[in-house]
């Protein structure tokens, strides 16, 4: 997908995302490859919980089961990623209010479900960056092999 997701995207993935007799009882993993920055990261919570906007059809459309592959802050801050620096970009002040703003959200909140994003919100802040994915397709392996590595580790 690209950019937010319209109903129909969302509706699309829980129906591939969820078992019933239309699937085939299957319930394939999801995953999630989002820009490193505060829309990314909002991409990834309205699939996994739900817009505000929308807030009467989140229970119908929000697969809680995603699993975030990046792109994180320790995707970029490698040796390798360091050196292809042209592809990290200031925060915007609209990419710096809206990270403020969702970190008064509950799904960011200190103490709420998702620390780790609230974690990569403030990296992002202090460290005044953003990234988007081609920075991953810019090292040496490329993308298809580090998504390779990435779905082939389990980290239970």
């Amino acid at each position: 997908a690209k950019g937010y997701p319209d109903i129909a995207t969302r509706a699309l993935l829980r129906f591939l995302a969820f078992p019933s007799p239309r699937n085939g009882f299957s319930k394939p993993p999801v995953h999630a490859l989002v820009d490193f920055d505060p829309d990314g990261l909002g991409i990834l919570s309205t699939y996994k919980y739900g817009s505000f906007a929308l807030a009467h059809e989140n229970a119908a459309l929000a697969v809680s089961s995603i699993r975030w592959l990046g792109v994180r802050s320790t995707h970029i801050m490698t040796e390798e990623s360091v050196h292809q620096s042209q592809g990290l970009l200031r925060l915007s002040q609209r990419d710096r209010r809206k990270a403020s703003k969702m970190l008064e959200q509950e799904v960011f909140a200190a103490d709420g479900p998702e620390c780790e994003w609230r974690r990569e919100l403030q990296i992002m802040l202090m460290l005044n960056v953003k990234a988007e994915i081609q920075l991953m397709d810019a090292r040496r392996s490329g993308l298809a092999c580090w998504l390779e590595t990435e779905l082939s580790f389990d980290p239970k």
